[in-house]
């Protein structure tokens, strides 16, 4: 519940965010394994840089500020995330895809952390990929933090847009500094 922890004094900060929640149950196939290729984790990778900390905070979450402080709400630095996300998205998505032994051209569709349209497009562009593969909501919801990527899911999935066997790629950054992806085979039908 974003919109609890955001400064609605700061319109450069609290337009960008929306209240969500999303999961995604993840399953193993009938012989047990993840990849078809007898592993039984999901292929991942989790980075974090901590140096970079101060360019995404909320320092008192409960929004308690009896100071009178701007302790408690959502900080950022648009530019430096944007900077951030920009070049270690592409880095995190090859990663993660020589980790999982696939090529960008297999997989159907790169579904990223939604919070900001010219960072989708920025990855989409140092990957080289059409920008179609890289599907986007956050013009519905805003950045809905870690529910916008299973919110998307969802809604890819009512829509018809996901099919059996399509391979995805889920990536996704945020505070302090976090990044990471994941490969999936979608195997859910409509």
């Amino acid at each position: 519940c974003l919109s609890n922890i955001v400064n609605w004094e700061d319109r450069g900060t609290c337009i960008l965010f929306g209240d969500g929640a999303g999961a995604a149950v993840v399953s193993a196939d009938e012989d047990g394994n993840i990849d078809g290729r007898g592993n039984i984790e999901i292929p991942s990778v989790l980075h974090s840089d901590g140096s970079r900390g101060e360019v995404l905070t909320c320092q008192n979450p409960t929004g308690k500020r009896a100071d009178g402080s701007l302790k408690g709400y959502v900080a950022m630095d648009g530019r430096e995330i944007y900077k951030f996300a920009a070049r270690q998205v592409p880095v995190v998505v090859k990663e993660i895809l020589e980790k999982a032994g696939k090529s960008v051209e297999e997989v159907d569709l790169f579904v990223l952390h939604q919070a900001n349209a010219r960072i989708v497009d920025a990855v989409a562009r140092r990957l080289r990929l059409d920008i179609g593969k890289f599907p986007m909501n956050l013009q519905d919801y805003g950045n809905t933090s870690s529910a916008s990527i299973p919110i998307l899911l969802n809604e890819l999935n009512r829509e018809g847009v996901l099919k059996k066997g399509q391979k995805l790629v889920l990536a996704g950054f945020g505070a302090g500094l976090s990044w990471g992806a994941s490969v999936l085979d979608w195997d859910l039908e409509r």
